[in-house]
């Protein structure tokens, strides 16, 4: 049976598709089967974050019943898997969506669903489909009351919110709310919080995991630990190799 876990946010912009993509390189990591899904069919941002364009069947044909799940498959050069979201914009049903990811072709793996942003309908769509849910959000008020909302929306489903992921965080900034106030307006753990780093900028630009790209930067650190604790591993960050702490200094 598959595991499958929706990565939600009440509003576009938090880094939601960075922290499906990353997640999924953690776990690799961790040498788990993982398979990410972009359900996000109107943005397609996930192939695009990761440098590939060219998708002849994605997960929109799937949900049109015009194929098999199987087909919509594509491994990046890292090793990670996905099903991408078509870049034209189709006319497709994610009521769906339930069917496809109860396929036996995703069986024994982690399912990471990088959801459409908000509560349209399509967003909806996911809350209901996905057993678990990361909830995405960065520390300003109106993210936070988005995520809220998400929330309170999940306590109408069968879904189930398992933490907060609190992106962008800057350690020494004033102007954004604490983790201890996000832990008690939500209701819920913060599970990870992912700071401000170029590596992941560079990432996106390389199309390329930033977890993977530079493994000891703080936030690929932080992706390994919020994928240690979904799958109930301990992690231990390692330092750098003292080369590359020198080296790095001098870059900076």
């Amino acid at each position: 049976m598959a595991r499958i876990i929706g990565i939600v946010s009440g509003k576009g912009g938090v880094g939601k598709t960075t922290t499906t993509i990353n997640l999924s390189a953690a776990l690799l990591g961790f040498k788990k089967d993982v398979i990410a899904i972009d359900a996000d069919i109107k943005m397609s941002g996930l192939g695009l974050q990761l440098g590939m364009y060219y998708f002849p069947f994605s997960l929109n044909d799937v949900l049109k019943g015009d194929g098999e799940l199987f087909e919509a498959l594509y491994i990046h050069s890292s090793g990670l898997r996905i099903i991408p979201a078509s870049l034209n914009v189709d006319d497709v049903r994610m009521s769906n969506l339930k069917q496809v990811l109860e396929d036996p072709f995703l069986m024994n793996n982690i399912v990471l669903i990088d959801s459409p942003p908000g509560f349209e309908k399509n967003a909806l769509a996911v809350l209901k489909t996905c057993p678990e849910l990361l909830i995405v959000t960065t520390p300003e008020i109106p993210a936070i009351t988005e995520a809220l909302k998400i929330i309170s929306i999940t306590e109408r489903m069968s879904s189930t919110p398992i933490g907060i992921v609190v992106n962008m965080y800057k350690k020494r900034e004033s102007d954004q709310i604490n983790l201890k106030e996000i832990r008690a307006i939500c209701g819920l753990p913060v599970v990870g919080v992912i700071p401000e780093d170029d590596n992941i900028k560079t990432g996106i630009f390389k199309g390329v995991p930033a977890v993977l790209l530079n493994p000891y930067a703080p936030s690929s650190v932080e992706f390994k630990r919020i994928a240690a604790s979904l799958i109930g591993e301990d992690y231990v960050p390692q330092k750098a190799p003292l080369l590359k702490r020198i080296f790095g200094r001098f870059r900076k």
